[in-house]
């Protein structure tokens, strides 16, 4: 084999894409990522290599030309893996075991079955000089399949024979080994040995051929073996739907179990959804797709699919994809799990499948070479524009305002390319979000859809300089400020260190929590802070749990360095205060509890984490029967029915409506929208005791109110929450279109502060 040039070939190829892959700390350490591009790298050179070898050694038996050319697969998926493994001493590797085993599965076993396809190739061409680009056509046009039936099925992760596992969706971090693909590497391994006794068996050195009548005279047991082991290869492809090796239309339908036809959308949620709430769904998906087509002035005949689940979990056992919700534009399809009505990102997922009739190429999206080669800046920002997205009470221009008073906010020319896919995510999408609204807003929507058409924005420059300017009229206050600091602490899954081992351990924390362990949590937290410092949740909880176990003294040391780490974002010092005050209450010392939870009203938090404290400090303000019914209701894991009878205990102790408000607030979450307006009407007439608190009960009510239909009060509570902050305003926006769909059956949306009309040429 060493004296082939092919193999030195491969020997090249494998050292360069290791030392190309050592620059990233996401690639340059043994993982799935790397894995996956070595197994699509490696597996045509090595399938030509084998092939020369085959045409060069045809008087050995079959079994040795097949070992001797899977031990020259292995030696060449060897080099970079060591190579990594040597770059791990300067980039962290978290799990070097789970890495390794990603390396196993993925180009090891693709490398030795490029090695034996390239085997099989040669011995069919009878020697052809070809032979080895023949056999390196086979990998690719595997790889090939891979990416089809990414395109043409619900999939996001694809498993490929040759190339391993691509994960999904980049920024759905939590990628752990799944059973099925052990399975389908299962499979695999059986297909390599199965095509090794095959062709072992009808290989004849004499003749250099491969001789299957004589074979099956000679050696029908060995080629009834063989034959046996590709059947249940070829049984196990087409039970790919049971495996969960693959995933088909008909399958994921049936498994979710119910599907709802509106008129602009087909709903696939689960089976046990109530039809009220069935009904709501696909009132909300319609709404959507016909505010976004009439802002874009675009027409289909086709309905968007949309599909709901369960919860993360199933969808990634399903299409491969987790928390990551997602868009295939070119099939008009969206997929989500459930998450309270109406969907907060149901509009931006609706909005990819609506512009794939203003995008082109195979995509349907904005992109270069015809529109083969995504722009994912144009893609993500024109949706988190149509959409109108919030992120933490923040709209997308004063996150971009925020980035800029920072320095940090990324030139158009990077947000709007595929340098986006490099930046963390929220820096990412709402700034490029606030630059297509801005492209909008001062060219028209016609030049917004020329510049998805092809892919790139014309005078790109002059919009960047135009954009900051404009952002510099951009209100944010030191509190929407404040808020940010955490999301924007957070660095590019490209940068991240360890990545998907910090994701697996976030999972495990919320099972410590939940199941109350300290212990536990203690320790999970320390691993956490052991590979990111800056982890806000992990500082919080550590707290917590610290106190509650009695190491209070560890407990205010964890929290008086976070205090006097300046540069800590504030938010991570008021979860951390919020969970010492907590515990602090569960252990008795009362006095300081409240006293913490009026420290934490003064630091920068989102509205929902800010109520919650000023309950918490009611309850301690009031008589211990109060006391015990707030710390049972927020302190300790509660119920929704545990909670409504704590909310109607507390109707009977207080004059005030928090009692009212909070059972209402269970009850709207539980979609029982009859039953929570009239505690929402008690609470509004006895007055609520903040002002955050009666803000909050005003959008309640628009909420319940557009549920029952009754639009004009509904109307009239969104008219007056929108002037709250600009994530109000976009709020109660959208919530006032959704009324006019309601009653006419079209929506009408605008752009505020337009300054060209929305039909404007560029």
């Amino acid at each position: 084999m060493t004296k082939l040039s092919t193999f030195w070939l491969s020997v090249v190829v494998a050292i360069a894409t290791a030392g190309i892959l050592a620059f990233n700390p996401l690639l340059g350490v043994h993982g799935p990522e790397s894995a996956l591009v070595l197994g699509i790298v490696l597996s045509p050179f090595v399938a030509a290599a084998a092939a020369a070898y085959q045409r060069r050694h045809g008087k050995l038996r079959g079994v040795d030309v097949m070992a001797r050319t899977i031990g020259a697969g292995l030696v060449i998926w060897a080099i970079p893996v060591v190579i990594l493994a040597a770059n791990a001493l300067r980039v962290r590797q978290c799990a070097p075991g789970e890495g390794f085993a990603f390396m196993v599965l993925g180009p090891a076993l693709g490398c030795s079955l490029a090695a034996v396809a390239g085997v099989w190739v040669a011995g069919l061409l009878q020697g052809s000089r070809w032979s080895p680009a023949a056999a390196a056509l086979v990998p690719l046009m595997a790889h090939g399949l891979g990416v089809w039936a990414f395109y043409s099925t619900p999939t996001v992760h694809v498993f490929g024979v040759f190339g391993g596992y691509f994960p999904g969706a980049i920024y759905d971090d939590l990628v752990v080994i799944p059973e099925r693909y052990l399975t389908y590497r299962a499979v695999t391994l059986v297909l390599i040995l199965g095509l090794v006794v095959l062709f072992d068996a009808a290989w004849d050195r004499a003749s250099e051929l491969l001789n299957f009548r004589r074979a099956l005279q000679l050696r029908f047991g060995t080629i009834l073996l063989g034959g046996g082991m590709l059947g249940g290869v070829f049984a196990a492809y087409a039970a790919a739907d049971v495996l969960g090796h693959a995933i088909s239309t008909e399958h994921l339908v049936e498994a979710l179990g119910k599907q709802e036809h509106g008129k602009y959308c087909v709903v696939t949620m689960p089976r046990e959804v109530p039809p009220e709430e069935a009904a709501r769904l696909v009132e909300d998906c319609d709404f959507q797709v016909a505010r976004t087509r009439s802002l874009l002035g675009l027409e289909s005949p086709d309905r968007v699919h949309a599909y709901f689940f369960r919860n993360a979990n199933e969808k990634k056992q399903l299409i491969g994809v987790g928390r990551t919700l997602i868009a295939k534009p070119w099939r008009n399809e969206v997929y989500l799990q459930a998450s309270g009505w109406p969907h907060r990102v149901l509009g931006h997922e609706v909005a990819h499948a609506v512009l794939r009739d203003a995008g082109r190429g195979p995509f349907g999206v904005a992109g270069s070479f015809g529109g083969v080669v995504p722009n994912p800046g144009i893609v993500e920002g024109a949706a988190v524009a149509l959409a109108g997205d919030v992120r933490d009470d923040l709209t997308p221009d004063q996150w971009a305002r925020i980035l800029l008073d920072r320095d940090e906010l990324p030139k158009a020319s990077d947000l709007l390319s595929l340098r986006f896919s490099t930046l963390p995510a929220t820096r990412a999408y709402m700034s490029a979000g606030s630059a297509m609204r801005f492209l909008i807003e001062t060219r028209g929507i016609d030049s917004f859809l020329q510049a998805y058409r092809e892919g790139e924005v014309v005078e790109l420059d002059e919009l960047d300089a135009a954009w900051r300017e404009h952002l510099g009229t951009v209100s944010v206050t030191d509190n929407e400020r404040g808020v940010a600091e955490v999301a924007l602490a957070r660095p590019s899954i490209f940068t991240a260190v360890c990545p998907h081992r910090l994701a697996k351990l976030r999972a495990d924390l919320g099972g410590d929590i939940a199941s109350r362990d300290d212990e536990r949590t203690i320790e999970t937290c320390r691993s956490i802070l052991e590979i990111d410092e800056n982890e806000a949740h992990a500082h919080a909880t550590l707290v917590g749990a610290l106190a509650r176990t009695g190491e209070d003294a560890d407990a205010r040391a964890e929290l008086d360095a976070l205090r006097a780490a300046m540069n800590a974002p504030k938010p991570i010092v008021a979860a951390a205060l919020e969970q010492y005050a907590d515990a602090s209450w569960t252990v008795g010392e009362l006095e300081r509890a409240g006293a913490l939870y009026g420290e934490l009203l003064e630091i920068p938090r989102t509205d929902g984490a800010a109520r919650q404290s000023e309950v918490k400090q009611l309850g301690l303000e009031g008589s211990p029967e109060e006391q015990a019914l707030v710390y049972e209701m927020l302190i300790e894991p509660s119920s929704a029915p545990v909670a409504v009878h704590v909310a109607q205990a507390l109707t009977d102790l207080r004059e005030d409506g928090l009692g009212p408000y909070l059972e209402a607030r269970q009850l709207l979450f539980q979609g029982r929208f009859a039953l929570a307006l009239p505690l929402i009407e008690e609470a509004e007439t006895r007055g609520l005791p903040t002002a955050r608190l009666a803000r909050e009960l005003n959008r309640m009510k628009g909420i319940a109110t557009f549920a029952l239909g009754r639009y004009d009060d509904s109307r009239a509570a969104w008219e007056a929450h929108a002037e709250e902050n600009a994530a109000s305003a976009i709020d109660s926006e959208r919530w006032l279109e959704r009324i006019e769909y309601a009653e006419t059956g079209a929506v009408t949306p605008t752009w505020p502060n337009a300054t060209l009309d929305r039909r404007a040429g560029p």
